[in-house]
């Protein structure tokens, strides 16, 4: 069960993925922002995990707004966004992009 191609990440945008990490952590703070390797592989798939992605970075908001900011920062800078609720869907619904923001709603 291992046909998925998952598309090619744009080099553009992972070049600037330290920027982002820190653009992102100014509109949610604290823990709000998971970029380290180990700690976003809880986040690689959802409850189908014959297919798993690393995404570029984890946003956790907490508010609202917070989530207002980070789509219009993302949209404002060309970065894709991937929402995410719980994770326990079998569809591959809320697959990750490693070019992506996943934005975690749950």
């Amino acid at each position: 069960m291992s046909g998925l191609l998952m598309p090619k990440a744009e080099d553009a945008t992972m070049s600037r993925r330290s920027d982002i990490v820190t653009a992102l952590r100014a509109i949610v703070p604290g823990e709000g922002v998971v970029d380290a390797t180990n700690a976003m592989r809880v986040f690689e798939s959802d409850a189908l995990t014959a297919y798993r992605q690393l995404p570029l970075v984890v946003v956790l908001p907490q508010t609202v707004a917070q989530v207002s900011r980070v789509l219009k920062y993302c949209h404002e800078n060309n970065v894709k966004v991937v929402p995410r609720g719980s994770g326990t869907s079998l569809s591959g619904g809320a697959l990750p992009l490693e070019d992506a923001v996943l934005l975690v709603m749950s």
